[in-house]
């Protein structure tokens, strides 16, 4: 992405997120009160303040909400600067437009609808998340219908002052909030209304049951996208948007491979040979977590590993203690493999390097793989291909040795420059000892 490219991306971002805020969370009790009156009266809805200012105070509240509302805390109480601003400015019309249905019912739906989405971002279990949504988007009709009942009501006995049957003190107090019940049964009384609220009720629930729907297609995709990827890095590329990023990184890099693969495949059925290799990985990836680094991708029978995405402290010393742990636990996974009456490992090696890699995507525009590429990887894969020559199944770089507290430097020997396969230059290499 150019430095051009960049103020654009951040703002169009900005803005797909300020709409789904003020349409589909925050915003649509004060939409529909906006639109509603905008209906009613056309342009001289700005010579009345208050409705003037709600407008403004609205883009306010929704654009905090956008920057800072990612917290439930914060969901909630910034989901209420419409309501309490806009009361103090009414406030000053008197404490009679501050009681009346039409404030109370901003403060009502402000409170519930903020509440949820806060419930929402506090949930941890996807099915608890699919009942709050369903529950978000009844009430978001649901505040629809509220604020057309308000304006019916309203149109209703502004007719009546028109006609001289009511005075305006009369039509402010009737629509107070302890009206409403009486307001609501003559609303009733009209078919209309009933068939309004009926498709309401309609819309809600379809629209209810889509919404769960389409969580539950995101959730499995996401849980789906994870077993493809390390969710460390699952996450970080949903997070962002569809472009492209890249960096450079320090991190340690290693690679395993098991001995002697290509003849254990000879005479072993794929069927047999996939279910070792899962059983193989799974080892692996129960290690690696362990111990903070990232699978990048299998390769065949290989392994790449990445330490030091997540924490850049200690990544030399947390990838050959996950060496080593692997090495420790591999007869327990050989009497796995054997009671499971799978092909038993032989053995495998394992290469580590550290040095500066290119993170980020790697592909064309329609396929990437977010990968680390680098010399650095190519050293680590080459020490794994020495393990056989060196008579031992930990290799290591100078550069890795020298990033290790003095108990495990001493658990390696120093072999001395190696020319390793398809380098011109030797490369000074350490060794674990056998028997540790």
């Amino acid at each position: 992405m150019t430095s051009r490219e960049a103020p654009w991306s951040a703002l169009s971002g900005f803005a797909r997120r300020f709409g789904n805020e003020l349409l589909l969370n925050s915003g649509q009790y004060a939409l529909f009160y906006i639109l509603m009156n905008f209906s009613a009266s056309g342009l001289n809805y700005f010579h009345n303040f208050g409705h003037t200012a709600l407008l403004f105070i609205l883009i306010i509240q929704t654009s905090v909400l956008v920057l800072f509302g990612g917290t439930p805390g914060r969901r909630f109480f910034f989901s209420l600067i419409a309501p309490a601003v806009y009361s103090l400015i009414e406030l000053r019309e008197g404490l009679v437009f501050v009681l009346n249905m039409g404030h109370m019912f901003f403060w009502f739906s402000s409170i519930v609808t903020g509440f949820l989405q806060a419930a929402i971002l506090s949930a941890s279990e996807n099915r608890s998340k699919q009942v709050l949504e369903f529950v978000l988007t009844g009430v978001n009709v649901a505040i629809f219908m509220i604020v057309y009942f308000y304006f019916d009501a309203q149109l209703a006995l502004q007719d009546q002052v028109a006609a001289g049957t009511l005075t305006t003190a009369k039509m402010n107090a009737q629509l107070e909030l302890s009206q409403f019940w009486p307001a609501f049964v003559t609303f009733l009384e009209d078919p209309a209304h009933l068939y309004v609220l009926s498709g309401g009720a309609v819309l809600a629930l379809t629209l209810g049951i889509g919404r769960v729907k389409i969580l539950q297609l995101s959730a499995r995709i996401t849980e789906l996208f994870g077993q493809y990827v390390d969710k460390s890095v699952r996450d970080r590329i949903l997070s962002r948007s569809s472009e492209a990023i890249s960096e450079f990184r320090e991190v340690a890099v290693l690679f395993s491979d098991i001995r002697n693969f290509t003849s254990i495949s000879e005479h072993e059925p794929p069927r047999q040979i996939t279910s070792m290799l899962n059983e193989y990985f799974s080892w692996w990836d129960h290690e690696v977590r362990t111990h903070g680094g990232i699978i990048d991708k299998y390769i065949g029978d290989a392994v790449m590993v990445v330490f030091g995405l997540q924490n850049q402290h200690n990544s030399c010393e947390s990838a050959v203690n996950c060496a080593l742990a692997m090495n420790h636990s591999f007869r327990d996974l050989q009497d796995s493999l054997q009671a499971a009456g799978l092909p038993v490992i032989g053995g495998f090696g394992v290469g580590i390097n550290f040095g500066e890699v290119i993170v980020g995507d790697i592909g064309s525009r329609e396929r990437r793989n977010f990968t680390v590429i680098g010399d650095a990887v190519n050293v680590a894969s080459r020490l794994e291909s020495a393990t056989k020559q060196l008579g031992s199944n930990l290799v290591i770089s100078q550069t890795t040795f020298d990033r290790l507290p003095s108990q495990l430097q001493g658990q390696f020997e120093r072999q001395g420059k190696a020319a390793l396969k398809g380098r011109k230059d030797t490369l000074l290499v350490y060794a674990y000892r056998t028997g540790q």
